[in-house]
């Protein structure tokens, strides 16, 4: 009776209700309502029900990964690129090297191909003509000159095209062209040009004077000036500069204040090689980000204030002091200094001004000779030529990258183990200037050994080059410094594959050997023994005609695995008469290389 009422009350719900449930919930459910309260016979009925709603979901997965596939086409098939605005691709070709890399991305859509030929970066550079065949003189050379701009120009407003950055190289002086330039450069601002450039490179007295309509232009963001003269204008309407570049120019405090009062939205400011300028003095840019004073052979004082400076560069002449002072710079987060006249206690004074800074450059500053660097916040260090630097104490928990390149090791560490890069070059050494230990090495290597000692060796490799040699340390057991040459050291993540690595080894000089001290378990020498022995006799890597620009494996003849214990050799290398001579060098994977000579077309060394 009960198994009656059982089959009475069992009832397969609607296709409605099955695709609100879960299926797999749905059918677990039933499966134990049917054990307690049903039959064999009637368990059968329900799995050929069950069967149904199986086949249901199986279809409804198969249709959701139709739609899924479809999706995913219709998202290959969407061209992005195509629907950038038009801004954001002006951007993009602005920030391109060359107008010929600009005119390449005219293959990556129809619409791109139409934005270049309304995208316009013009270069004139009159030291191409000089080269010419058949322009025997400099008026003739001056004239196909101005002919050539007069017809690109006139083209260019014939297929009514924008301008966006109009550049102008000048090399000779010729009183015909200045009415020809103030023109050229007024088309260029009627046409709403963002960016001017006047380069002059004419030796002499004689100068250019800057056409007067270029700050006239309100609608240029940047502006870069080179060798030409500027005079002294109070009218000056440049209210959406942002990048102003001044090279080998003579200015005046005047002349600068002019500009700096009439372009208040000025981020970027660059002074190289500038005369005549003794004080800079800048307190009204509310937007600088950017300030970079090179070589400016007259400045004694620079005063700044501005609280949204983000990177300050000085690179200072040797026989002139300048004053530095950055009032309310407390933003700085890039401090680059360049300053052979730079005292300790100077150094100290700036340094200690910026909480915020992120990224310390210090390069010739020959009067360093005691120095801490403290901080936090700073995650980057360079250390370069500052050659009477005796100590350099260095208390930064969180750096990440250090350089340094000297002809000693004057600087220690309270905790380098954040550190994820590290490169020192240390200046080649002449036996009769060492002062060697018993061991034949200078002095200062013991503490070397002992600074790359206190890393975690099992996240890095060691990459030590000399002239002569190159040695990748895998096992920090014993870490092989040599004196064959300058020496090299390079600390890079264990994650770096061996053909980068051996990029990184052996992309500067030809060495005689290439060294590898790894535990005897590792994979890694039989990685570069693969990448070496088994290279392409004729690699494709680089298209690059220039030598300079070619990799390590165009150059290389031929590679050995050499055993330094077994080999027997009279005529052994320096390097290899080394490498036989270190206690452990049976644990040394060694290959000796052989690099093309002259005739081959390429020196053995570079």
């Amino acid at each position: 009776m009960m198994l009656k009422r059982a089959l009475q009350n069992l009832r397969v719900p609607s296709e409605s209700k099955r695709k609100r449930i879960s299926s797999t919930v749905y059918d677990r459910t039933c499966a134990i309502d049917l054990c307690a309260e049903a039959s064999g016979a009637h368990r059968k009925r329900k799995r050929e029900q069950f069967s149904i709603i199986d086949k249901n979901v199986k279809l409804k997965k198969q249709q959701t990964a139709k739609d899924s596939n479809s999706v995913d086409k219709r998202v290959a098939s969407m061209d992005y690129i195509s629907q950038l605005p038009d801004t954001v691709i002006h951007i993009i070709l602005s920030l391109l090297r060359s107008t010929k890399d600009a005119a390449r991305t005219s293959i990556l859509s129809k619409r791109w191909r139409d934005m270049w030929t309304s995208f316009s970066v013009l270069t004139f550079d009159q030291r191409t003509f000089q080269e010419l065949e058949g322009v025997r003189s400099m008026e003739n050379c001056n004239e196909v000159f101005k002919q050539f701009i007069d017809k690109s120009l006139q083209s260019h407003l014939d297929r009514k095209l924008g301008i966006y950055k109009f550049v102008l190289h000048v090399t000779s002086y010729d009183p015909a062209l200045v009415h020809h330039m103030e023109r050229w450069f007024g088309i260029a601002t009627e046409n709403n040009a963002k960016e001017l450039g006047f380069h002059v490179h004419v030796n002499g007295t004689r100068r250019y004077i800057l056409p007067k309509n270029v700050f006239a232009a309100d609608g240029i963001t940047g502006l870069r000036l080179q060798g030409c003269k500027l005079e002294t204008c109070s009218i000056i309407k440049l209210p959406h500069l942002q990048k102003l570049y001044l090279r080998n120019l003579r200015v005046d405090q005047q002349i600068i204040m002019n500009l700096i009062s009439s372009c208040p939205l000025i981020d970027d400011l660059r002074l190289i090689q500038c005369s005549g300028l003794s004080c800079l003095d800048i307190s009204s840019l509310l937007k600088l980000d950017r300030v970079e004073v090179h070589c400016c052979n007259v400045l004694k004082k620079i005063d700044i204030t501005a609280p949204s400076l983000q990177a300050f560069w000085y690179c200072g002449k040797k026989q002139v002091s300048c004053k530095i002072n950055l009032k309310d710079c407390e933003s700085l987060k890039r401090l680059t200094l360049e300053d052979s006249r730079m005292t300790n206690n100077q150094f100290h004074g700036r340094f200690f001004s910026f909480p915020l800074l992120e990224k310390l450059e210090l390069s010739n500053c020959l009067k360093l000779t005691n120095i801490r660097i403290g901080s936090h916040r700073l995650n980057r260090l360079v250390l370069r030529g500052c050659k009477n630097l005796e100590e350099a104490e260095i208390d930064t928990p969180n750096l990440l990258s250090f350089e340094y390149q000297g002809d000693k090791f004057p600087f220690s560490f309270l905790n380098p183990k954040c550190l994820k890069e590290v490169k020192l070059s240390f200046a080649p050494m002449e036996d009769r200037k060492l002062k060697l230990n018993l061991k034949s090495e200078p002095l200062w290597f013991p503490k070397l050994r002992e600074f790359l000692g206190k890393f975690d060796h099992k996240g890095l490799k060691l990459v030590v080059r000399s002239s002569k040699n190159v040695i990748i340390h895998e096992d920090f057991g014993e870490i092989l410094l040599s004196t064959c040459g300058g020496l090299k050291i390079e600390m890079v993540q264990s994650s770096v594959g061996a053909e980068e690595l051996l990029d990184i080894s052996l992309h500067k000089g030809h060495p005689q050997t290439l060294s590898i001290m790894s535990s005897s378990s590792s994979e890694f020498p039989k990685l570069v023994h693969e990448k070496i022995i088994n290279r392409k006799e004729d690699p494709t890597c680089c298209t690059s005609n220039n030598p300079n620009n070619k990799c390590w494996r165009h150059f290389l003849k031929d590679a050995k695995m050499v055993n330094l214990k077994a080999a027997k050799g009279k005529n052994d290398s320096e390097s290899m008469a080394w490498l036989k001579s270190r206690p452990n060098a049976n644990e040394i994977a060694c290959f000796r290389l052989d690099w093309k000579s002259d005739k081959d077309g390429r020196k053995a060394s570079r």
